[in-house]
């Protein structure tokens, strides 16, 4: 007896719906900054490139080694004998063009990260926004979509009624029937969309573990403005155009630095040692130099002439590439910015149909019993109705998805 109480109580808990956890924008953006594994990459790629960076100053600091030895000899008709030997060196490079170069290529690398972080926040925003904006669309529809069930279902009773009294006709009953029976089955939909949307957003929260979620805003035409005459200082400081003009500024460096392989450089070197029997000798001893190495066909013959014209091709196509994506940037930005002009103008101007949609559904309904309309202009009217609202919620989640597509074009990233 008590095993079967037990589990009709476990029965019990699991069919009861486990509780909704609310999330605003806010708390999604934190989560998504701490846990989304693309993001932390491209920020630990910026650490790595700081540290090549900084560490491509020590190509012109002293390079020091110190140094302590023994080793004993002898040989046929020679005592053998001990010798010791300690010592401390060092060489520093005082000129060169190349290492110049390289040290200049690693900070551009190092900017270039940056601006991929900014470029990844910027998807990562469009990700998670849409995200967002989905799963509160997926919870006004389905609200919505309960609406149209619940409205179908008195419809569906009250023919029911009047069939039964003779006054509706046994064709129009059953089809009244069949459409909350379709009404069910979307509302059944709309519930397996919202868990899609739920877990869409936990992906992009960079969040493994599936939990319930409820976003915590309305869905309604977006407000804003964009200056197209100062569009082009825009397209500038976008972080894809930075990152582009970072990659052709390596391109420049690296033709630079195939002209370099001809250029000559400077080096010191300088030691002193002391040698004896002794672990800690006494009979010192030193050494200067200067060093002017110049490079003559150290690669080939032909070597320098192929690298630096390979050079100059790769910064021509560099070249290119960021003139196209300029222009990309620029007829995206301008398209898509028109669509959501267009989308919030859609937005509002069917909001009055909306309006005008409720009210002809509630005049209908009274024409309807009075006996002065029929089934199938009832039916008109209430789909009508029905169009109207999830189109409504259609129009409003277009002007927020292309808002957000045109803020995305222009780097606009989590925090902003």
């Amino acid at each position: 007896m008590k095993k079967t109480s037990l589990l009709v109580l476990l029965a019990a808990l699991a069919a009861v719906p486990a509780r909704s956890e609310e999330i605003t924008w806010e708390q999604c953006v934190r989560e998504a900054l701490a846990n989304n594994p693309s993001l932390s990459a491209r920020r630990l790629a910026i650490e790595q490139n700081r540290h090549t960076y900084l560490s491509g100053y020590n190509a012109f600091m002293p390079n020091i080694s110190l140094s302590h030895s023994v080793s004993r000899s002898g040989g046929d008709g020679s005592a053998a004998s001990t010798s010791w030997r300690a010592g401390v060196s060092a060489s520093e490079t005082l000129f060169s063009l190349k290492t110049f170069s390289s040290i200049r290529s690693s900070k551009l690398n190092y900017e270039k990260a940056e601006a991929d972080y900014r470029a990844e926040s910027a998807s990562l925003r469009l990700e998670l926004y849409s995200a967002f904006v989905n799963l509160l669309f997926a919870q006004e529809r389905l609200a919505a979509q309960e609406k149209v069930t619940e409205l179908r279902g008195q419809n569906a009773r009250l023919i029911k009624l009047k069939y039964e009294s003779g006054m509706e006709s046994r064709g129009n009953m059953l089809h009244a029937d069949a459409l909350h029976e379709v009404a069910m089955a979307d509302t059944a939909k709309a519930r397996r969309s919202l868990e899609t949307a739920r877990r869409d957003l936990l992906s992009a929260m960079g969040t493994s573990s599936y939990r319930p979620l409820t976003v915590r805003g309305e869905l309604s035409s977006p407000e804003y403005e964009l200056d197209t005459r100062d569009l082009r200082a825009l397209i500038e400081a976008s972080p894809r155009i930075v990152s582009q003009r970072k990659s052709l500024g390596a391109q420049e460096e690296r033709l630079l630095s195939a002209k370099y392989d001809a250029a000559p450089s400077l080096s010191a070197s300088q030691s002193m040692s002391w040698s004896g029997p002794y672990e800690f000798p006494d009979r010192r001893s030193w050494s200067l130099g200067l060093s002017l190495s110049v490079p003559i066909f150290s690669n080939g013959p032909t070597y320098y002439v192929h690298n630096t014209a390979s050079a100059r091709a790769a910064l021509k196509a560099a070249e290119e590439g960021l003139r196209g994506a300029v222009l990309d940037l620029e007829k995206n930005i301008l398209g898509y910015y028109d669509e959501f002009l267009n989308a919030v103008q859609t937005a509002a101007a069917h909001v009055k149909i909306l309006e005008a949609s409720e009210e002809r559904y509630k005049e209908s309904q009274i024409k309807y019993m009075a006996g002065k309309m029929s089934f199938l202009d009832l039916e008109t009217i209430e789909q009508n109705l029905v169009s109207a609202r999830l189109n409504q919620l259609e129009y409003l989640k277009n002007a927020n998805t292309r808002k957000l597509a045109v803020e995305n074009l222009l780097g606009v990233g989590l925090g902003n």
